[in-house]
């Protein structure tokens, strides 16, 4: 890390790495507030089905209760109210419960127009106060009376708010009138359902452990299980562990929905027990996303600054390298075009040497080794100076129509007084009749460096076997000589710069490989191929194909 930061980039990398930066912390909180949102929205909807499903489970306690009082309501109309008897009531209890599974009601009164209790039975095991020819005066106050005045001259249902029972419990009051024919009122009935039932019910059906419900009354008054939270005397001696309160959750973390029950109505809110995960951690998160991103640019900004550097760095070595090889290339040419004539003109005068006669035979050996190593050099130069405008662009590739046997028989005679000095013959062998596409130097250059060498590695009295053939798409010229042959070592790097390749003819002929080379080059121009065949004192097959025109 010291590394990096002692390193002192361009300008131009500080404003791409702050962009960078930027458009990444924005991309960050683009992504995590839409997460956060998908979260938050996903959150609502599960706690808005939660608060759905407490409302409805809540709904249909409430209807079922409401269609246990319309039993007693229904028979008490059929018969005129004729049976209001303690018995009839509880039979026809019975047979309804028997189809209802609900418990049954906490408490049924039957009270006269002077609210008077005529009966007051309760069908569970509870210990109740015997309340028969007791006014309901002394229980609920004068107030209390009026509401019970209004009660009692309609038939339709009047729901009470949740109230704390002397018995200790929660009771939900729910009563309606009875008139006769002539709509005048005989009394009323009141029955009360324990509440805490109905709330189980809700909790049965419903995702206790990761949410909270809260009950409210319509006159904003809060109760559960065990309490009625309204101000009076409260007579429970438990507590309900699923009251709201207990949790300290804000207000405004629930959602809630209206139950309607006759006259009354009851909110059912919901909310998490536990608090959600906070913009804190969400924060927290982004920003080792964020520094891990940024971690990730910078790497990928000082990799691309490593890369650009060294780009550059490559591209001038090799400026200077092309302007080395291109000096080289000068050089070569220019030395070897000043040697050839002088090399050319003792050639000549070796010649004329030749022709006079001398008494010791010593020197006319001297002058046959100079004539030998000067027209090897004369070789070597125009190889030389061949390679070196190839390298360098000055030698066009101009294919003409050429006539393969003509420009090969042309070469044999260029080494005629070779092949007599070694007693070596030439055969030609063609199969092929026509011409083939190509540059007549270049290829005139390769048949006279492979005879070259044929000559140079056989035995004195051998055989050069040339044949021309052909396949359906190339032109196949092959040079066989059963000479000293090479190792496949040899072979193999015979056509590398790179590599030596130094090898003496069968009379320690000189050469310096650089033909092969050449010739190679010169038949890639032409698109063929040129492929070597050599065993180790058996001989070498040196082959190269042309493209025939199709």
């Amino acid at each position: 890390m010291l590394i990096i930061m002692s390193v002192k980039f361009p300008k131009k990398y500080y404003l791409v790495f702050t962009l960078l930066a930027l458009v990444t912390a924005l991309a960050v909180n683009w992504v995590t507030s839409n997460i956060a949102k998908q979260k938050e929205e996903t959150q609502y909807l599960q706690l808005d089905r939660a608060n759905k499903r407490a409302a409805f489970e809540l709904q249909s306690s409430l209807t079922t209760y409401a269609a246990l009082v319309s039993g007693i309501k229904a028979y008490i109309e059929i018969t005129d109210g004729e049976y209001l008897e303690e018995e009839d009531i509880k039979y026809l209890l019975d047979m309804q419960l028997s189809d209802l599974s609900i418990p049954p009601p906490f408490s049924i009164s039957y009270l006269d127009t002077n609210h008077i209790f005529q009966f007051d039975f309760t069908m569970k095991k509870a210990a109740l106060e015997n309340l028969e020819g007791t006014s309901l005066e002394k229980i609920i106050g004068k107030s209390g009376i009026s509401r019970m005045d209004t009660l009692m001259r309609s038939s339709k249902y009047y729901a009470s708010n949740p109230t704390n029972l002397i018995e200790g419990i929660v009771g939900l009051p729910l009563g309606f009138g009875i008139l006769d024919d002539n709509g005048v009122s005989k009394g009323y009935i009141t029955t009360v359902a324990e509440f805490a039932p109905i709330i189980d019910r809700v909790y049965k059906n419903v995702n206790k452990e990761d949410f909270v419900y809260r009950f409210q009354a319509g006159n904003g008054n809060y109760f559960d299980r065990a309490k009625s939270y309204n101000g009076q005397k409260c007579y429970a001696k438990t507590e309900d562990p699923e009251y709201f309160k207990n949790f300290n959750i804000p207000d405004e973390s629930y959602v809630s929905t209206t139950v309607n029950f006759y006259n009354k109505k009851f909110v059912v809110s919901t909310a998490y027990k536990r608090p959600q995960e906070n913009s804190m951690v969400m924060f927290i998160t982004s920003l080792i996303w964020y520094l891990a991103l940024l971690g990730f640019m910078l790497f990928l900004v000082i990799q691309f600054y490593v890369y650009e550097r060294k780009d550059k760095m490559i591209a001038a070595q090799n400026k200077r390298l092309s302007e080395v090889v291109a000096t080289k290339n000068k050089f070569f040419s220019i030395v070897a075009h000043d040697l050839r004539s002088p090399l050319s003109s003792v050639i000549n005068f070796l010649d004329v040497l030749k022709q006079e006669e001398f008494k010791s035979k010593q020197t006319a050996a001297i002058i046959d080794s100079l004539e030998d190593s000067s027209r090897n050099s004369i070789s070597l130069l125009d190889n030389l100076l061949k390679w070196s405008k190839l390298e360098t662009g000055q030698i066009k590739y101009e294919p003409i129509p050429l006539d393969i046997l003509a420009i090969t028989k042309d070469q044999i005679k260029v080494y005629s007084d070779n092949l007599q000095q070694k007693g070596i013959n030439v055969r030609l062998e063609s199969s092929f009749k026509g011409t083939v596409e190509g540059d007549k130097n270049m290829i005139a250059t390769v048949i006279r460096n492979l005879l070259s060498n044929a000559i140079k590695f056989s035995n004195d009295n051998d055989i050069i076997v040339i044949e021309f053939s052909k396949t359906a798409q190339d032109f196949i010229f092959t040079i066989e000589d059963n000479g000293i042959g090479m190792t496949d070592a040899y072979r193999k790097k015979i056509l590398s710069l790179t590599e030596t390749t130094v090898q003496k003819g069968t009379r320690n002929e000189k050469g310096s490989g650089l033909g092969l080379i050449l010739s190679n080059e010169f038949i890639k121009t032409h698109n063929g191929e040129l492929s070597i065949e050599s065993q180790e004192g058996k001989g070498t097959i040196v082959t190269f194909t042309l493209p025939l025109k199709s």
